[in-house]
């Protein structure tokens, strides 16, 4: 056989699996469950990756240098 054709029917037979488990995970009611859980997942993992720079430079500015100081009596 050529290794063409033998790439070709992998890929035919991946493709078709992949659709085949897609379709029975939207299908089914755990399936649909689960894929959303996910997505959810996914759209917090993003979001907090978004708002880290933000909480970086929200907590320099309220940093102050007076925790730093033994004297301080705010600090104790």
């Amino acid at each position: 056989m050529n290794t063409l054709t033998i790439t070709r029917r992998n890929k035919l037979i991946l493709s078709v699996g992949a659709s085949m488990l897609a379709l029975a995970l939207l299908t089914s009611p755990v399936g649909r469950s689960s894929v959303a859980s996910t997505l959810d997942w996914c759209v917090q993992t993003v979001d907090a990756v978004t708002e880290f720079p933000c909480r970086i430079a929200t907590n320099i500015r309220h940093f102050s240098l007076d925790r730093l100081d033994p004297t301080c009596p705010q600090c104790f």
